[in-house]
């Protein structure tokens, strides 16, 4: 093994409804209730609302949902995990996903994350990757596709305001 392998990778496995995302550790910046939701139905279903944050207007979106699976029933344990994004689409640097329950932090090397196919239902725009995490499946999204995906949906005057 070299010692590329061999270096720890800090990542965070987020469970959602029927799937898990795994994402590396900087990519969180805070994970808060889903009390701070405020849901917005004027906009699509994969996008569950926005969060206070930071002075910032953050958009929140359904991951399963954008990724083409059904909108999950509300549970008191979801949480709302921000997540630093490039800044590219958002003025705000930010956006959030809806997570089934606080997420896991994870300490992997290379040579423990094994390569799985995508699903049939995966967006491959969206999905960089998919891995078996120990027993388990996740995938690496996109999040500048992700990104991306929120401003096209946000109407201009929502994005202004999240900056």
């Amino acid at each position: 093994m070299s010692e590329t392998e061999n270096r720890p990778l800090y990542a965070v496995l987020m469970a959602l409804s029927g799937d898990t995302l795994l994402l590396p550790n900087v990519a969180i910046a805070e994970v808060v209730a889903r009390e701070t939701l405020q849901p917005d139905l004027r906009l699509p279903a994969w996008i569950a609302g926005f969060v206070d944050w930071n002075s910032r207007r953050v958009p929140a979106l359904r991951f399963e949902v954008l990724n083409g699976g059904a909108v999950p029933e509300a549970s008191r344990r979801e949480r709302v995990v921000v997540l630093n994004s490039s800044g590219r689409y958002l003025p705000s640097g930010q956006l959030a996903i809806v997570t089934q329950a606080y997420p896991h932090l994870v300490t992997l090397t290379r040579a423990a994350l094994q390569p799985a196919p995508l699903r049939d239902s995966d967006r491959a725009e969206l999905v960089l990757a998919r891995t078996r995490v120990a027993n388990q499946l996740a995938a690496i999204p996109d999040l500048d596709m992700i990104e991306a995906e929120v401003a096209r949906a946000l109407p201009a005057a929502a994005a202004a305001a999240s900056g």
